[in-house]
């Protein structure tokens, strides 16, 4: 793979866990992007007031207390990235994943390569979700707020 990280931000983006507090960031260059990487700040979030806090997702009894991913990246539509491979499930179909090697706490998160390189353009708006908020199901008891370096992989 060929290219290199660009920074995105001038200052954190912070998102939080539910009430659609998402955080936005804006392309601040044209090319093609194969993926994005967070890098965290400060922060956690929460699933539920009973789990620990976390920085990309959360850990919890009908996960059978396995860790996953639940930080989302999304067009300014809400349309989800496809930067990994979500587990839509039963329910509420809030998006849930795991990428090898990324934990919930993992200083970074580096998104899986997107099948094709995504063109962007100079003031183009991306979001960054708790998948539980993106879709508004099961974000009643979430709390917390994350703040993270967004990176992108131009080619």
């Amino acid at each position: 793979m060929f290219g290199e990280w660009k920074k995105i931000n001038d200052q954190a983006v912070c998102f939080g866990a539910r009430d659609d507090s998402y955080g936005a960031f804006n392309i601040k260059e044209n090319g093609f992007i194969d993926t994005f990487k967070l890098v965290h700040k400060q922060g956690s979030l929460r699933c539920s007031p009973n789990y620990p806090g976390s920085y990309w997702g959360c850990m919890d009894r009908f996960n059978n207390g396995r860790k996953k991913l639940i930080t989302v990246i999304t067009y300014s539509n809400n349309t989800a990235l496809l930067l990994a491979e979500y587990n839509r499930g039963v329910g509420c179909h809030y998006y849930a994943y795991r990428i090898n090697g990324v934990r919930v706490n993992s200083t970074e998160l580096v998104f899986n390569n997107l099948s094709t390189p995504l063109r962007v353009t100079v003031g183009q708006q991306f979001r960054i979700w708790h998948g539980r908020d993106l879709v508004n199901c099961s974000e009643k008891n979430n709390s917390g707020t994350t703040c993270a370096d967004v990176y992108a992989w131009y080619n």
